[in-house]
């Protein structure tokens, strides 16, 4: 049995794909029970075995087709004994299904039901379903972007996390108020991200943006060929130990108003310093001298960096592969339990249901 801070909160989960699976995996690494309900089918990130991996540690796996009276009816069972119910579908479906939130909540009085989405339960587009870049691009967050796609879904992962927000909202305020449903945009949490960048826009204000306009604020190759950031943001004293580090002492002068409005000049000279030096090197002297900036990994690289091993991010699953663990502490201690990934409908029987029923 899990000993997390969850512990003994179980989770049924209808959520496929990105956002919904990364919130219950976090919560099953608290120690929640939680079990995906995936088609017949599976869940189509299957096919990507890797990225499923990612994603679906510490969990079970039911196979159920809802759109059978024996599958709904056994979805009810599970949601019998359940205290959050998670679904990823387009508004709209639930209620198709016989399984509205209202129903589900005059059926199941104490239920959260966290309802994740491209656009929320609500608004002329609330029946769209639309992927990450197409909701990045819609909250305005690739306006400046330089290539348009970013490395990571932002959308689908914010989203993802206010999604554990909302539960664990409506768990803590299941005792005074019930059950609640919680709706969750990712256009709306994307929107809500960038609240100090939209902030000068509707106060006709200028802000101070990001990335800051700070000179030293950025990547910058070195001799070596490795990368470094540097990262400089109106403060005065660091800037005056680069300058001084680098060759530059005669500018360690300079105000960051100053350094703002020659911003493109003082980048062209730092860049020239540092590409005439070794970027372990130079990192050393400027941590030395308490200046913020730090090396530019490669993905494989990132597990052998020192803060990284100390920390002990890195799972071994029983299957031989890896995986990253939650990032929380609790009382200096990581939740490192870790399952491996369930087989599609592995868990059909512990529930009554026909262990074949996914093949069906």
């Amino acid at each position: 049995m899990s000993s997390g801070p969850l512990a003994g909160i179980v989770v049924v989960s209808l959520a496929e794909q990105y956002p919904g699976p990364f919130a219950t995996m976090v919560l099953a690494d608290l120690g929640a029970r939680v079990t995906m309900v995936e088609r017949p089918t599976g869940d189509p990130t299957r096919r990507h075995p890797a990225l499923f991996r990612a994603l679906n540690r510490n969990k079970r796996s039911v196979a159920l087709d809802l759109k059978t009276a024996p599958g709904q009816a056994a979805l009810r069972s599970m949601l019998a004994d359940a205290d959050v119910l998670i679904e990823g579908f387009r508004p709209g479906v639930l209620e198709r299904l016989g399984l509205s939130p209202e129903r589900l909540r005059l059926d199941f009085p104490d239920l959260v039901v966290v309802s994740v989405s491209s656009y929320g339960q609500s608004g002329p587009d609330r029946e769209l379903g639309s992927h990450d870049l197409t909701v990045q691009g819609r909250a305005g967050l690739l306006d400046g972007a330089r290539d348009g796609v970013g490395v990571v879904p932002a959308a689908d992962l914010v989203a993802g996390a206010f999604a554990v927000i909302g539960v664990l909202s409506g768990l803590l305020a299941r005792q005074a108020r019930g059950g609640a449903h919680v709706d969750v945009s990712m256009l709306d949490c994307l929107v809500a991200w960038q609240a100090v960048r939209m902030g000068g826009h509707l106060a006709s204000e200028e802000t101070t943006g990001y990335p800051p306009r700070e000179p030293a604020y950025g990547m910058f190759r070195c001799e070596d060929g490795g990368a470094v950031t540097l990262a400089i943001a109106g403060e005065d004293r660091q800037w005056a130990a680069l300058c001084d580090e680098l060759g530059l002492g005669d500018l360690g002068g300079l105000s960051t108003g100053e350094r703002e409005s020659r911003a493109d000049q003082l980048r062209t000279l730092l860049s020239r310093a540092l590409a005439a030096r070794r970027s372990d090197d130079v990192i050393g002297r400027l941590e030395r001298r308490g200046v913020s900036c730090g090396h530019v990994r490669r993905v494989p690289e990132v597990f052998d960096d020192p803060q990284v091993k100390a920390r002990r991010l890195l799972l071994d699953l029983p299957s031989g592969h890896r995986s990253v663990r939650q990032p929380l502490l609790f009382d200096g201690q990581a939740i490192t339990a870790c399952p491996d990934v369930p087989a599609l409908g592995e868990h059909n029987e512990l529930y009554g249901l026909d262990p074949l029923q996914a093949d069906r």
